[in-house]
């Protein structure tokens, strides 16, 4: 039994009508992402089922594929004439063949986390071109993991051509519905209590194929397992191997042990007994100071001075390294008030010329240590519900420039996600609720449409008290 496109539930509809819509009036490359068996492949079938006025090429991109064959794939589906050139990149060779494009088409692209960076390059630019009297759309689908990765390589002005959009976990009352719906449908009635059913479900991710999954099992029970090996012929094998190793190694200890006895015995006389007793003494000089002159020496009162010498440094710079770290303490301690101050009133203090030497000092305040942080910082990170991602920068410059944007937005923080910075706003119960404060936040300032994110989802994000006063290292 399979899960197919005409088994769509209430949030799967949803997010298809979003995406119908983001087909017809977006001007982004639109990237489906979610875990495996979240139905990605069903959502991107369903809307080209529903674009029946645009021509569509859908691709299923393989393990290990070049780029040539993705672009052989593409040109086919939307071209009559099958003379194209596939070693040229996607937008220069549909640019050429302009003429024989239809009027509007559909570019999807399933399991895209397998694709050469390089088509990845193609189709952002591809989805920024504008053809005269032409409509191209692209589409694709990845893991979640897969896209967070693509996306800290991606350029800030890149980044903002790339919209993501996220498949959820299905609720409770969404599985249990999928769960009896398929059920019904396969005409069988397993003895399996309900309740049995409903815990299951709840210790799953959420996905659609974990269902269907669940409900195999109910139908047909656990698949047959191979018989195992009996475990005194396996002992038996390994017995009978390792003493075929020993063997193997006593034939060859054996006989390495015969040829260094054969080397022993042999003797060779460097001199004969009549020349050692002509020569004098300085034979027996000579040869000691030729086997002396291949030994170092070592002075040990020197070493034992040397040694003294480095144990009194190390004691030295661990004193200095106590008072680097006493005094930075105090100026943390001393100005803490003042830079939250100047976090909230940054502007102003930035455009007065005539602030003393002192103040400007105090605004180059280094922030709390990093264990104040992180206690401040989780007490302050919900543990439910939803925010908004408004920006994803590295620049200090951009941050700057969109919390500007943002003046007069009431719950706008900012985060620290590895070498970016990410300003939050808001938090909601639902992504309902999230969804119509995104409408009037897009509508009130004029921003790119946010992301709507799950606070459980923001483990490693780091909450900031303070503006930084340098670019991330």
């Amino acid at each position: 039994m399979s899960f197919t496109q005409s088994t769509l539930l209430p949030s799967q509809d949803a997010l298809l009508q979003r995406l119908l819509h983001l087909s017809t009036y977006g001007q982004q490359l639109m990237v489906l992402t979610g875990e495996d068996g979240a139905g990605k492949t069903t959502l991107v079938t369903a809307v080209l089922n529903e674009l029946e006025q645009y021509s569509s090429a859908l691709v299923m991109c393989p393990k290990h594929c070049d780029s040539a064959e993705i672009r052989r794939k593409v040109l086919v589906q939307l071209l009559n004439d099958p003379v194209f050139d596939d070693e040229i990149p996607l937008p220069e060779c549909l640019l050429s063949v302009s003429d024989a494009l239809p009027e509007q088409s559909c570019i999807v692209l399933d399991d895209a986390h397998w694709l050469p960076l390089e088509i990845w390059a193609e189709c952002i630019v591809l989805s920024q071109m504008t053809l005269p009297g032409k409509s191209i759309k692209l589409l694709m689908t990845a893991p979640a993991e897969f896209f967070t990765q693509l996306a800290e390589q991606l350029p800030e002005s890149l980044l903002e051509q790339v919209l993501a959009i996220q498949i959820d976990p299905l609720e409770q009352a969404e599985r249990e519905g999928l769960y009896y719906t398929l059920l019904s449908r396969s005409e069988q009635q397993p003895f399996t209590p309900r309740d049995i059913v409903k815990n299951r479900l709840e210790l799953q991710q959420g996905t659609p194929q974990e269902v269907v999954d669940l409900l195999n099992l109910s139908l047909n029970g656990e698949p047959d397992v191979a018989p195992k090996k009996s475990k005194l012929k396996v002992i038996i094998s390994l017995a009978i191997i390792a003493l075929l190793i020993l063997l193997a190694n006593w034939l060859l200890l054996g006989t390495a042990s015969s040829q260094q006895l054969q080397v022993a015995q042999k003797v060779e006389f460097a001199i004969s007994a009549e020349e050692h007793f002509a020569q004098d003494d300085s034979f027996v000089a000579n040869y000691g100071a030729k086997l002396l002159s291949e030994h170092k020496f070592i002075d040990v009162d020197a070493a034992v001075v040397e040694l003294e010498e480095h144990q009194q440094q190390a004691i030295e710079q661990q004193n200095v390294n106590k008072s680097i770290v006493q005094s930075q303490a105090l100026a943390v301690n001393t100005y803490a008030a003042v830079a939250t101050a100047r976090f909230k009133d940054t502007k102003p203090a930035m455009e007065s010329n005539k602030a003393p030497k002192s103040e400007a000092i105090k605004q180059v305040v280094v922030a709390k240590p990093e264990t104040d942080t992180q206690a401040v910082e989780s007490a302050l990170r919900p543990k439910r519900g939803y925010t908004l991602q408004l920006a994803s920068v590295k620049q200090l410059a951009s941050l700057n420039n969109m919390l500007q944007l943002l003046d007069g937005i009431p719950d706008v923080q900012v985060a620290r996600y590895k070498q970016r910075w990410v300003v939050l706003n808001g938090q909601f119960e639902s992504r309902q609720v999230a969804q119509q404060y995104a409408a009037n936040l897009v509508a009130k300032t004029g921003i790119s449409e946010p992301w709507i994110r799950a606070w459980k989802n923001l483990g490693e994000y780091q909450l900031q008290e303070t503006v930084a006063t340098r670019e991330i290292q």
